[in-house]
């Protein structure tokens, strides 16, 4: 008896053993999303897109408006990735790098805008405003459809309701009916309402990213070829880039 609970005991043991030896590497292996270690310490909590030769593709997670940006390997020390690999950059790339259109090339530094958005807008450099662009572009499309989609419903129940309530003379007719020319353009209404405003919005941001663009005599519409080496897949190839 003595030695079957002590085998017990030994299994046990074992067993929370290697339980704890697994959550202690899921802990240190496992992050919640990638992170871009600068070259001055600094870091970037960060969901990383593409990785090329010469800079890196993400979203910044720390910031409210995660609109696709990028960073140069140069600026960069380490990058740690959500599935615990490491990669370091440091060494084998040469410091120094400046891209042709800098961050805060145009921008007045003495006076520069109070509001949030339009600061990011003037401090950007000109492939991060078209990168803008295309985003609130996007955005204000989705916002227009969705007004339309859900203003059409929203006429759609109120006749509905109103045939369905003079049809018959069945008091579940008139209920019916009733509330559904009642609720589904009240429902309609609002989520259209929301749809128009977020158009609005993100139009009202385009045009200011296309406007800073031509005050700079930038382009919309870029073409570039550009070979290209992804460190996470291990490949290369040569790509036509179109940004507008």
């Amino acid at each position: 008896m003595q030695l079957q609970t002590g085998k017990n005991s030994t299994l046990l043991l074992a067993g929370l053993l290697c339980l704890s030896v697994f959550y202690k590497a899921n802990a240190q292996s496992g992050r919640k999303n990638d992170v871009i270690v600068k070259r001055d310490s600094s870091r970037i909590q960060a969901l990383i897109t593409q990785m090329t030769y010469e800079k890196i593709n993400y979203r910044d997670l720390g910031t409210a408006d995660s609109a696709k940006t990028y960073i140069y390997l140069d600026q960069v020390a380490r990058v740690l990735l959500k599935n615990g690999k490491n990669i370091n950059v440091r060494d084998s790339i040469p410091a120094g790098k400046t891209p042709p259109d800098s961050v805060g090339q145009y921008a007045d530094l003495n006076n520069l805008p109070t509001n949030a958005f339009e600061k990011s807008v003037v401090m950007a450099n000109s492939d991060q405003l078209r990168d803008k662009y295309q985003y609130h572009k996007d955005k204000s499309i989705d916002g227009k459809t969705g007004a339309i989609v859900f203003t059409s419903v929203a006429v759609v129940s109120l006749v509905s309701g109103l045939i369905i309530s003079s049809t018959g003379d069945s008091p579940d007719n008139k209920t019916i009916g009733n509330s559904l020319a009642i609720a589904g353009p009240v429902v309609g209404i609002v989520l259209g309402g929301i749809g128009f405003k977020n158009y609005k919005i993100h139009r009202a941001k385009a045009e200011k990213v296309k406007a800073e663009l031509e005050r700079r005599n930038q382009p919309l519409t870029t073409f570039r070829f550009m070979p290209r080496f992804d460190p996470l897949n291990k490949s290369a190839h040569l790509t036509l880039s179109m940004s507008f």
